[in-house]
């Protein structure tokens, strides 16, 4: 085929499109008609494969020990942000007061938060103030992401707890046979408790390390923004069974069973009976403030001072100073928090021989960890448009993590509460992070050993408040349903796995059912008969768009997904349902015969060509391959024609691999549906071995024809004057 300009359609947009209000936009095409063999033969085409494994292993490496003076410098500076922010200046003088504010604004919620969430994790409050500091400090130093505030979090300190609380008791007979002298006055079940958190945050460091280091972050999509909030909303409904006790004052028995919720509920009625009533009424004093004060008071201050009134640490004080004063502890009973150290932690070594047995609880606490940490950096980078790679921030996020269990600290992470109010005060960057820690120094080297008289059930109150936004994600579900009844599956089945379950089996089946329905999405793809609009180029649904017209003797088929072993059966039903549907006769089978089968349609008898429509299929598989060929060779023994049109470079390098040209040839891929169509209405349909030299002639057909007069519906020129 000649590499001439032919005659090509000519399309006026106001047949089919009302007059705008501004003049309309056209556009004019002259080009030949172009399958792929002769548009490669006019232009060239390299189907890239994919590259050698070794080539691949060598560049990288080659790139990662480059040992020039500039890459070691490019080295230094990204291995301390901060740095390399100050000396690009990005960094200016006025940001240094916007981080002073954020900076405290963050260490004041980190004292009640940390104190809150290390009880909930099952550990001593103080073990909260530890990983607010020290992990913290770790990740502003290194941490890639100018606006994320890690430290404690309510879920995380569930996972933890459930992860605790499942272990420590195999941990004990490792503690007698070893006749360990246990550190800090802890008892023998405290210190079992300490391990399991620690060596657990150990391992769970190890999975983040690893995913950042392998660069594996692609990982954490497959969970999916319903699944995470449906497991979310009922994880906070957990949490809050879980204080239960601390605000009633009763110390039920641990729950064996699987259902958690349940069991939790029957045991704590059991002993509803001791509840301390003075801890009742303070756990409901300080929830209805907490709670006044969050939804009506705060909204009204932020308007005026951009920071929200402190009102857990000023619960905190308040709380603590009528503690002591009073003595609730000796005279009414009222648990409290008791001894807290001063000063920074004592390091303690994880037992890494308990770690196998630890492990397999560690994992979700580990991927959701690192999903809501790294969700949040993402973005908040999208939405201050600065560069961001989550892979290196996981390595970080693990390393900050790994480090910080060898000083009584547990798994720290990212909460939208904390995060969404220190960059609404101004945070610019890791600065603010590390005022924060300043403060919380000063809290554990001076403050620290006054936090003894706070009750129990104030904290709780803090944790309890902080769920309701959680839970409020489940008024989100009419709108889910609107828009995806999958989408709502999954949040419901997550949700439910969770509060029938428990958290990590409600994790388990929360992903399962994710990839499942992803696999569900891709086996019942929609699946459209395309039709032309007016005198365009332009096809569509017919079944969408009335003014969509199927061609005669065409049948359009555009299949919207890719091509693999879930759908490839339901791609092939369809087109030889099609074909079924509007059957031409062979040479063996006179017209009549077909007319008596199909009386109701004479524009059925005259289908013949079938045009796949390939722009949808972004990948094929092995069998997707074998389907295209079984359906090809089953339409072309029936009698029909069939062409391909817009196949990706990567769908065509498959079809190369998998020999289907020894099957088709070729010409019969066009660059664009158009092309297709234009060649199926001019070239009479013949035998598809002909195919190949009949598309050399294509273009002076249509020009020969076009000079004579051809109507606008067969040319293939499109206009446009800008």
């Amino acid at each position: 085929m000649s590499a001439q300009p032919a005659e090509t359609d000519n399309v006026d947009a106001n047949k089919t499109v009302p007059p705008p209000s501004q003049p309309a936009l056209e556009f004019h095409v002259r080009r030949p008609v172009y399958n792929y063999a002769d548009f490669n033969n006019a232009y060239g085409e390299a189907l890239l494969g994919h590259a050698p494994f070794s080539s691949t292993v060598r560049s990288s490496m080659a790139k990662a020990c480059s040992c020039s003076r500039d890459a070691w410098r490019l080295r230094a500076l990204n291995l301390l942000p901060l740095v390399g922010q100050i000396r690009t200046g990005q960094y200016s003088k006025m940001d240094i007061v916007s981080d002073l504010v954020a900076g405290f604004t963050t260490c004041v919620f980190h004292i009640p938060q940390g104190l809150a969430y290390g009880l909930l994790a099952g550990l001593k409050p103080i073990n909260g103030l530890y990983t607010s500091l020290i992990p913290v400090f770790i990740y502003a130093l290194f941490g890639r992401s100018r606006h994320l505030s890690i430290g404690t979090f309510s879920l995380m300190s569930l996972l933890l707890s459930d992860m605790i609380l499942g272990n420590y008791e195999a941990y004990l007979p490792r503690l007698n046979a070893t006749a360990l002298e246990l550190p800090l006055n802890y008892t023998a079940v405290e210190y079992a408790k300490l391990q399991s958190a620690i060596v657990g945050s150990f391992a769970a460091s190890l999975i983040i390390l690893a995913i950042g280091v392998l660069r594996l972050g692609f990982f954490m999509r497959y969970v999916s923004d319903s699944m995470l909030k449906g497991f979310t909303a009922a994880a906070a409904v957990q949490v809050l069974v879980s204080q239960l006790p601390l605000l009633l004052g009763v110390k039920p028995e641990r729950t064996v069973s699987q259902f958690k919720i349940a069991g939790s509920l029957i045991n704590l009625f059991q002993v509803i009976e001791t509840a301390n009533f003075v801890t009742m009424g303070l756990s409901a004093a300080c929830c209805a403030v907490l709670y006044l004060v969050k939804e009506f008071i705060n909204p009204l201050v932020k308007k005026k001072f951009k920071v929200p009134l402190p009102i857990e640490l000023l619960i905190i004080i308040i709380t603590l100073l009528a503690s002591e004063f009073s003595n609730m502890s000796s005279n009414l009973g009222v648990v409290i928090v008791g001894e807290v150290p001063r000063g920074l932690p004592v390091p303690i070594i994880p037992d890494l021989g308990f770690l196998p047995t630890v492990f397999p609880s560690a994992i979700p606490v580990g991927i959701v960890g690192g999903v809501v940490t790294m969700s949040l950096a993402k973005m908040y980078c999208l939405e201050f448009q600065y560069s961001y790679d989550f892979n290196e921030d996981f390595a970080i996020l693990g390393v900050s993590s790994l480090v910080s269990s060898f000083f009584q600290c547990f798994f720290a992470c990212g909460a939208l509460a904390r995060n969404s109010v220190v960059v609404s005060v101004g945070m610019k960057s890791q600065i603010s992070s590390l005022i924060s820690c300043s403060g919380m120094l000063l809290v554990l080297l001076a403050i620290g050993p006054y936090f003894r008289s706070i009750p129990t059930c104030v904290l709780g109150s803090i944790i309890v408040v902080s769920l309701i936004n959680v839970i409020k994600q489940v008024t989100e579900l009419p709108q889910i349903w609107r828009i995806s009844r999958i989408d709502f599956s999954v949040w419901l089945v997550a949700a439910l796995s969770v509060l029938i379950l428990d958290v990590t089996l409600g994790l388990a089946i929360g992903l399962g059912f994710t990839l499942f329905s992803v696999v569900l999405r891709t086996q019942s793809p929609r699946i459209a008969v395309l039709g032309r609009i007016g005198d365009t180029d332009i096809y569509r649904n017919v079944r969408v768009y009335a003014a969509a017209e199927e061609l005669p003797g065409l049948k359009i088929v555009r299949f919207d997904a890719p091509l693999n072993f879930a759908n490839a059966e339901r791609f092939q039903d369809f087109v030889l349902q099609l074909a079924h549907e509007a059957r031409r006769p062979t040479e063996a089978e006179p017209v009549g015969r077909v007319e008596a089968e199909h009386p109701e349609s004479d524009e059925a008898t005259a289908v013949h060509t079938f045009v796949l429509d390939c722009s949808s299929w972004v990948s094929v598989d092995m069998v997707g391959v074998r389907t295209v060929k079984e359906t090809y060779q089953r339409l072309k023994k029936q009698g029909y024609r069939v062409l391909f049109a817009r196949c990706k470079e990567s769908v065509r390098l498959h079809l190369h691999l998998h020999d289907f040209y020894k099957h088709a040839d070729r010409s019969l891929f066009f660059i664009s549906l158009h092309d297709a169509v234009l060649y199926a209405s001019n070239v009479p349909p013949i035998s598809q071995d002909e195919i190949s030299s009949s598309s050399e002639h294509v273009n002076e057909a249509i020009e020969i024809e076009g000079e004579e007069g051809m109507p606008a519906t067969n040319l293939v020129t499109m206009d446009t004057n800008l």
